[in-house]
């Protein structure tokens, strides 16, 4: 029995494959040296060495293939769903702070805030933005903001946004430009300091401003520009028999200050168009003597508001003769209530 067993191919304990019947088992016992007692599933069968065959072939060859994942053409992609934006504001253009908090030993306090601009109409808009904090611009974007949509703006470190920052937006409707809305949200320390409070304890992760809900139409005032009282101030500066130039030059000054309360005593009760013609007509002095007395250039403080007599300050120097530029930057004496105007010579 042992010399057959040293012989043979198989040995007991092997699993094996029955041709005959299509099964697999393993080997039991040897019976002489033709015949082995095989074991299938807890049954005893009885067959032929010649029957008997390994099964490693039989396994490789019938081993599953794994389907390759098929790669989809552009137009079997699904169409990706993105769930309604729900900000839970009212209709409105808004200017939106999330603030980012770290770990300070076991306190969380705020790093950053991200800064967003949240369009809750069905408009859309072109619009200008700028940050600034203590006289120094540090973010400054033209862009457009879809009806509906937020837009990321920046981040500003918690040390800036404590600072009193001043955040200037203008915004104009991209289907009708006489749309127009331009202004300055400053954000005070205390006010600040009560909506980090707010959301805290109301367990939310923003807080807003609305800037506007509607805009309109900027209002036009119709002004007539006399030029030819430049070229009479010309030929006089000429003629130094009819140009009293130290007198003058007393009377130049290098800023005016357009408030009415500060051009006229009595303004109550008066009709907004005759307030702008004042306000014009000393704004045309000013600069006509300021180019008399050849000054480098003059401050004109118009304040910020609505925006109506700065655009008409802005139309009448359009149309002056001898002035090079003219700039609305943040000064820390006017904010943004002030136009330089430089001229030349």
């Amino acid at each position: 029995m042992n010399q057959y067993i040293r012989n043979m191919k198989f040995s007991i304990g092997d699993p094996v494959y029955i041709k005959s019947n299509n099964e697999e088992g393993i080997i039991d016992e040897f019976i002489g040296k033709d015949m082995a007692s095989v074991k299938v599933n807890g049954k005893t069968y009885y067959a032929y060495l010649h029957d008997l065959d390994h099964p490693y072939l039989r396994w490789f060859l019938n081993k599953p293939k794994i389907a390759k994942p098929k790669t989809p053409f552009i137009d079997q992609l699904s169409v990706e769903k993105f769930p309604n934006r729900t900000s839970g504001l009212s209709n409105g253009i808004y200017l939106v702070f999330m603030p980012i908090y770290k770990l300070d030993g076991f306190d969380e306090i705020v790093d950053k805030v991200k800064v967003y601009f949240y369009n809750e109409t069905f408009s859309n808009f072109n619009f200008e933005y700028s940050n600034t904090v203590q006289n120094e611009q540090l973010f400054t974007l033209e862009s457009e903001l879809l009806s509906e949509a937020q837009f990321y703006l920046h981040d500003i470190s918690f040390e800036e946004i404590a600072k009193s920052p001043s955040f200037k937006y203008r915004f104009v409707d991209k289907l009708d430009k006489k749309l127009d809305n331009e202004s300055v949200f400053v954000l005070k320390p205390k006010k600040l300091f009560e909506k980090l409070d707010e959301i805290k304890y109301a367990n939310h992760a923003i807080f807003h401003f609305l800037l506007f809900n509607k805009l309109k139409p900027r209002e036009t005032v119709e002004v007539y520009v006399d030029k030819s009282h430049l070229k009479e101030i010309a030929r006089n500066h000429k003629q130094k028999t009819h140009f009293n130039f130290e007198q003058s030059l007393k009377k130049s000054t290098h800023e005016i200050d357009l408030h009415i309360e500060k051009l006229v005593k009595d303004y109550k009760g008066m009709a907004s168009s005759e307030i702008i013609q004042i306000q014009l007509t000393e704004c045309r002095k000013a600069i006509d003597l300021a180019i008399a007395t050849h000054q480098s250039s003059i401050i004109i403080i118009h304040g910020i508001g609505k925006g109506v007599l700065k655009n008409e300050i802005n139309s009448l120097l359009n149309q002056t003769i001898g002035i090079k530029k003219y700039v609305n930057e943040y000064d820390v004496r006017y904010g943004y209530g002030a136009t330089k105007v430089i001229f030349k010579y």
